[in-house]
């Protein structure tokens, strides 16, 4: 698995939706740092939103218009317990009624086409960016939460001066007419997944797709030449015969007629996409670029003959964006949780010092490069749980694939209870949650 490559992806065409509602408080202070919501993120540093940045959303619109809005506002804008944002073409406005939640309406405009109209809400999730730390005494060993400094987002397994972006429930995008039902399966299947982490939901791409699929087509009919020649099964090899589209997944999406910038490629090999997207979630690699907030579009293929089958997912991305959600697994407040994980990945992870199987993989996945300055993991009665850290000093292939993320193992399988994740920030920032193992 390559690291995945990002590309800026900017456009405005959309349709109206609507979500929450809120008033104002004259005696509150919002608190500074990131805020997050299904529709819109922003950033509030020294009485000023900055970073309005919106999710996509899908329109249908006059003219026979069709496509979606998502990006960055650029702009600056003086903020009390009330804002007005007047981007290029629309206006945002919300009204702060807590501490940590927001409410209000926007309006963008991209000419005659479409425009997008909404009501949208937030709240407060802290700040790994600045230095904003939040309420750092509301963070104890146990677990404490304190809701009013947002872990009421997480109905409290969430409890550090940071927080994942809330989880969401966006509907995954409707079928496309190009894909199998294997192929609309594994783009709803992974958009649950994204949902429950708060990561915004992705679409299938008819050119990814047909990419996927003529490279599980190519890997399990020349299987044979594989297993003789070494070949890594993310290459093709023209010499194999029929079939080949490209050398490498780049090679292969622009051969499909995809004409976005493909960021990365996984492989598994059951052939059928439930099984796969877990084995891929359950692993320390593979579930990233499937998490991020940055992936935008997914196509998925697969084959099975005889013995051997194949899963294949191609990706696009954008790049990385301030208000992207800090996407943890397993999320807060996750229950029947894997006890442990066998270690089977390419390349593969660091060993425990007995070896594998560990206890389940724990990531954190943040929009830049955060150093951590102490990890803990605790079982529910505050005992620490020796465990594997890996993050780009201590592991080579975070450092070429994810240098962003973090991750963490158990030594050895855990057993069943409430386990608890504590990082720290060399900016004093605490990222906590907690999640339950086998119940």
């Amino acid at each position: 698995m390559r690291r995945f490559l990002l590309t800026a992806l900017l456009f405005f065409t959309a349709c109206g939706t609507s979500t929450g509602s809120g008033g104002t408080n004259l005696d509150i202070s919002p608190k500074p740092g990131l805020w997050q919501g299904q529709d819109l993120s922003f950033r509030l540093v020294g009485g000023k939103i900055t970073d309005l940045t919106l999710a996509p959303h899908a329109c249908t619109g006059a003219q026979s218009c069709n496509g979606s809005i998502s990006g960055a506002l650029a702009g600056e804008w003086p903020s009390t317990t009330y804002f007005k944002a007047t981007p290029t073409a629309g206006t945002v406005s919300g009204s702060f009624y807590s501490n940590t939640n927001i409410a209000g309406t926007l309006q963008v405009s991209t000419g005659p086409c479409c425009t997008v109209i909404a009501a949208w809400t937030a709240v407060w999730v802290g700040d790994d960016d600045a230095g904003i730390s939040g309420d750092a005494s509301t963070v104890d060993g146990g677990g404490t939460n304190d809701s009013s400094a947002g872990g009421s987002t997480w109905n409290g397994a969430s409890f550090g001066t940071i927080h994942p972006g809330p989880s969401r429930s966006d509907p995954s995008p409707a079928a496309h007419s190009c894909f199998t039902t294997d192929q609309q399966q594994a783009v709803d299947l992974l958009n649950d997944f994204r949902n429950a982490v708060g990561a915004p939901v992705v679409d299938g791409d008819c050119a990814l797709a047909k990419a996927s699929k003529a490279h599980a087509d190519f890997y399990v009919g020349h299987i044979a030449q594989y297993n003789k020649s070494g070949l890594s099964p993310h290459n093709e090899d023209e010499t194999y015969g029929a079939g080949f589209t490209g050398v490498n997944f780049w090679d292969r999406d622009s051969t499909a007629g995809f004409t976005g910038q493909p960021s990365g490629e996984v492989i598994a090999f059951i052939g059928t996409p439930g099984p796969a997207l877990q084995g891929w979630i359950d692993t320390v690699y593979h579930r990233l670029p499937l998490l991020s907030p940055t992936t935008q579009l997914i196509g998925y293929g697969a084959k099975k003959s005889g013995g051997t089958a194949t899963d294949v997912i191609d990706t696009s991305a954008r790049n990385a964006l301030k208000t992207d959600p800090v996407i943890v697994w397993p999320w807060p407040g996750q229950t029947n949780v894997a006890s442990s994980w066998n270690g089977l990945e390419g390349p593969t992870p660091p060993s425990p010092p007995g070896g594998f199987p560990s206890g389940p993989v724990i990531t954190a996945q943040f929009w830049k490069t955060t150093p951590i300055s102490a990890h803990e993991l605790t079982d529910e009665n505050g005992t620490a749980v020796a465990h594997t850290w890996l993050d780009q000093k201590t592991d080579a292939n975070l450092k070429n694939l994810a240098p962003e993320t973090v991750a963490l193992y158990a030594n050895k399988p855990l057993s069943a209870g409430t386990y608890s994740v504590k990082l720290t920030t060399t900016a004093g920032d605490v990222l906590a949650w907690r999640f339950s193992v086998g119940q």
